[in-house]
């Protein structure tokens, strides 16, 4: 009866600090989720959020510090409005078509009783989740503000289970673990790297939230483009986390004038796994395209000289790499090249990645870190880069341009335009932007200047994209800022990494079978991934330094499915062009498209399995993929997403009876069958398998 009692009291001091005519609870247009929000006798803001009357976020504090003054309580709501909106937009590439963008808003107008600082919040609730961002109106007396902590917290409604990994500052690409939500960030009970600078009790968004077996959330932002990176910090007081911005190196977290506004805080909503990736709400949030014409963007598969660096064949550098002599061929030589030109022309790849071109990989001393090392125009020795591009041009084909920065911002952000023009100049179309080791480390003071994750890197990675629209050229970014729906703006921002990808597999223990089917309900929910699938041979040389195998664990048939489950519109064919020749399951990388008019999960669990089924877009074709985790599964799946009244050949590329990723990943069986929308499959994945399926319709 005490604890009613008090809780009673406690409901009635919120509402009696709410102004009578003002309604602080918003509804989602289906009205299955409510976002609210209260403010207690002291002025403090906090939000809570239910799913059909469930409260699993309960109520939350909001609110910042800045450098000079706080803004955590002395609030009163001085105003608010409301607005309903429901459009839809064409999508220039992507998981559909067509998005649908419906939602009620809610505006609160604060004001603080003591200073008369005004804060705005922003609230929208979609049926597929709930979001809320902060506006700092425009005010004399707040035209330069330092954030030194944003207040927003996550209170869940009890100690639910989650998928995250850890967060430091600078790097994503770390191993994905499953606990409840108080041992997030547990050092003790969970591996993270010796050599990096981690914060404890922390971890990286998107993390994702199993409330119960019909409600499933992921906590992520959305439209981060001036701003720090958020991470979510364990608070160690029950299932609460807080979000930790990450800051500049002198501890400011934010810098900025009103008026000016954060990112959204993102909770997505859904009754099981599938539903999160099927959302569109992070997308929605975002603005619409930043350009006017987009018919330069195009989405394609590419081949690479990079599988080839990573599992030791070739080298980036020519003489010396990290320190040491080279003793094996450098991978971007010009006769190398036209052999990669060669293959893509054969087998209809429009782009060539070609890794290590450029003069400076002899230079680098013992890491991925540098100042001034690189110039991004002056080719190796061994390498004519006209004469490339024109072979490539001559072929059908293009040379996509690698940047390795190495995070020298000083050097690399004024060049940008003279290497972009450069780039089309040469008739290279994308880029891919690569940004390993320490922002502006200076060798000579031994010393690094910013974050990835910070406000500094935040404003370039856009600057970059924007840079690159001007010159028409796609890019593809590696050690970047997590993808936050941006690509909606910014749609010649094609893929990013931010996640351990195949390369992992190449010269470390690997990423586990459960790796890829937990990408898509993490990772993958901010923006599509640049996994670089399609791996054929498992078996790598073994490293003479490695006590452990080194090898893909996986079944050749989940990296063909892995072009369905681990979303880009850039994929890479990965493996070494000698791995696909007289290969089979090669035919499914060549005919998988790129872009979809509609995107279907038929199962999900997260870190078990993942089917999901793709419609090509401007065809009836339609494409299935499906992974499993180490466990092998089978799964009857209905073919009712096909049209009514139209026959298919559905070409399968499935396990073999006896495959398995450990000791027979690359058995695969191909058959042909003629199914329409009133049949049904089964599908049989082996352990950390998949399973591939073309249907064609029958003219």
């Amino acid at each position: 009866m005490d604890k009613l009692l008090s809780l009673s009291l406690l409901i009635s001091t919120f509402v009696s600090c709410v102004p009578k005519d003002i309604n602080t609870r918003l509804l989602s247009p289906d009205r299955k989720n409510e976002l609210s929000f209260t403010i207690n006798e002291a002025g403090e803001i906090f939000y809570d959020v239910s799913r059909e009357g469930l409260q699993f976020i309960k109520p939350s504090r909001l609110g910042f510090e800045l450098k000079d003054r706080s803004l955590k309580n002395d609030f009163t709501i001085i105003g608010s409005s409301r607005f309903t909106g429901n459009t839809q937009w064409k999508t220039v590439w992507g998981q559909r078509e067509t998005v649908t963008d419906h939602y009620n808003e809610l505006t609160l107008h604060l004001k603080q009783r003591s200073t008369g600082l005004l804060l705005d919040v922003i609230a929208r609730a979609y049926n597929d989740g709930v979001a809320f961002r902060y506006v700092f109106p425009d005010q004399q007396d707040l035209k330069d503000f330092v954030i030194m902590d944003e207040l927003t917290e996550f209170n869940f409604g009890g100690d639910y289970r989650a998928w995250w990994n850890f967060a430091d500052y600078d790097n994503y690409e770390k191993v994905y673990y499953n606990s409840p939500v108080t041992e997030i960030g547990d050092t003790v009970k969970f591996y993270r790297r010796p050599d990096k600078e981690e914060i404890a009790n922390m971890a990286n968004t998107p993390t994702t939230i199993e409330v119960n077996e019909q409600l499933v959330i992921s906590i992520h932002e959305a439209d981060l483009t001036d701003y720090a990176g958020m991470n979510l910090r364990n608070t160690l007081d029950g299932p609460r986390l807080k979000a930790h911005l990450t800051p500049w190196l002198n501890g400011d977290l934010v810098r900025a004038g009103a008026p000016f506004r954060s990112p959204w805080r993102t909770i997505l909503i859904a009754e099981n796994a599938g539903g999160l990736v099927e959302s569109d709400m992070i997308m929605n949030l975002n603005p619409p395209s930043a350009y006017e014409n987009t018919d330069w963007i195009e989405t394609c598969k590419y081949i690479g000289i990079w599988w080839e660096m990573h599992t030791g064949k070739s080298a980036w550098a020519e003489k010396m790499q990290f320190g040491r002599p080279i003793n094996r061929p450098h991978g971007a030589n010009t006769e190398n090249a036209k052999r990669h030109i060669d293959f893509a022309a054969k087998y209809g790849f429009p782009d060539v990645l070609i890794e290590g071109w450029d003069k400076g990989w002899d230079d680098m001393e013992g890491s991925w870190t540098g100042y001034g090392i690189f110039d991004w125009k002056t080719p190796t020795d061994d390498f004519d880069l006209e004469e490339v591009c024109r072979y490539a041009q001559e072929k059908g084909v293009r040379m996509m341009m690698y940047h390795e920065t190495i995070s020298d911002i000083d050097h690399y952000e004024p060049a940008m335009d003279e290497l972009y023009q450069m780039c089309r100049d040469l008739g290279i179309r994308t880029i891919k932007v690569g940004y390993t080791g320490d922002v502006n480390y200076d060798y000579e003071n031994k010393t690094y200047r910013q974050h990835h994750h910070g406000q500094y890197m935040v404003r370039h990675y856009k600057k970059m994209v924007q840079t690159a629209a001007k010159y028409e050229l796609m890019i593809i970014n590696h050690e970047p800022i997590k993808f936050t729906g941006e690509q909606r703006t910014y749609p010649n921002l094609m893929s990013r990494e931010g996640a351990r990808g195949q390369e992992y597999n190449a010269w470390s223990r690997g990423n586990s079978p459960e790796h890829g089917v937990v990408l898509p309900f993490t990772r993958i929910l901010g923006g599509p991934i640049d996994y670089t699938p399609g791996i054929f041979e498992m078996f790598l040389p073994q490293k003479d330094w490695a006590d452990f195998e080194v090898r893909v664990r996986s079944t050749v048939c989940k990296q063909l499915a892995y072009y369905l489950t681990l979303y880009s519109p850039m994929p890479m064919a990965a493996d070494l062009p000698e791995n696909y020749e007289g290969k089979a399951a090669f035919e499914f990388i060549k005919d998988v498209p790129t872009d979809w008019t509609e995107s279907i999960v038929l199962n999900a669990g997260i870190g078990d399995y993942f089917t999901i089924v793709r419609q090509e877009k401007g065809t009836d074709n339609w494409y299935l993929g499906s992974t499993t985790d180490e466990n092998g599964r089978t799964f009857e799946i209905d073919l009712s997403f096909l049209p009514e009244g139209k026959s298919y050949e559905a070409t399968i590329y499935a396990d073999a009876a006896d495959a398995h990723w450990k000791d027979n990943p690359h058995a695969v069986e191909i058959v042909t069958k003629e199914v329409s929308s009133k049949d049904r499959l089964t599908i049989v994945l082996a352990p950390g398998g998949g399973q591939a399926i073309a249907f064609k319709v029958v003219e």
